[in-house]
């Protein structure tokens, strides 16, 4: 089984070429059986007045249509908002399931509603537990043990965590989200998948890096920073238990 981290940069507003890309990425991976997306990937970050128009969010949602009829064959996960949520939409083969986003970012109080649904998505013999952003983020101030929505969804039993992410960069940003994403795996003792939206390092906004943990809570498999890319990773790496640390910090 082969999963694809998508990292692309999503541009606020750019609902077509924000769809173009994302058809692009998945067209890459015709083999994989998960291709996944950034945070609000289809919409980008636009301001809260344009997030809030109820045109756009419209425009946002007949998009994931054309990314269905465009990638019938290809499982995607790609982020969109969908009416008052933060989401991220699985769809293949005319099949579609949205999970929402609960634990909401600074961006989005005033922007989006959180979600109490609680669900996995499956694929094949493996469960998937998706989350958003700063859902994995500690709510409990706990340095040692981590209070966030992967409580509420481990009875659930996931063999996989699966975070999509929109995360700037900024000093020592890289190595405090390592930190956090690990410090989840450690918790869960699940492997867990990281997708960053991306942009350019000389516009100092997302960082990109997205990255795989395996069960040890060691980056086994890593994207680059500041660029955008297209990663295809088999399950086994999920699984694996190397003592080794493939991704590096960066400077700006």
């Amino acid at each position: 089984m082969k999963i694809t981290l998508a990292q692309i940069a999503s541009i606020a507003g750019d609902i077509d070429g924000n769809v173009a890309k994302i058809i692009e990425a998945a067209h890459k991976a015709k083999a994989s059986s998960l291709v996944i997306f950034p945070e609000l990937s289809v919409s980008g970050f636009p301001s809260a007045e344009i997030m809030q128009s109820p045109d756009f969010i419209d425009k946002c949602e007949k998009a994931l249509d054309r990314i269905a009829a465009e990638c019938e064959t290809v499982p995607v996960l790609v982020g969109c908002p969908m009416g008052k949520f933060n989401a991220a939409v699985y769809m293949f083969q005319g099949q579609r399931k949205v999970f929402k986003k609960k634990q909401l970012s600074v961006y989005d109080e005033g922007v989006f509603e959180p979600s109490d649904e609680d669900a996995l998505l499956q694929i094949g013999c493996h469960k998937y537990a998706v989350t958003i952003g700063t859902d994995l983020e500690n709510t409990n101030d706990d340095e040692f043990l981590l209070t966030n929505r992967v409580d509420e969804l481990m009875p659930l039993a996931p063999d996989v965590i699966i975070n999509i992410g929109a995360e700037r960069c900024g000093g020592n940003i890289s190595r405090m989200r390592r930190n956090t994403l690990r410090q989840n795996v450690l918790k869960t003792e699940r492997p867990l998948v990281f997708v960053n939206n991306v942009a350019s390092k000389e516009e100092a906004t997302f960082d990109g890096g997205s990255m795989i943990f395996g069960y040890e809570s060691y980056v086994v498999a890593s994207a680059p920073f500041f660029e955008e890319a297209v990663l295809d990773v088999n399950l086994e790496c999920l699984i694996s238990m190397k003592h080794e640390d493939k991704q590096q910090d960066y400077e700006l």
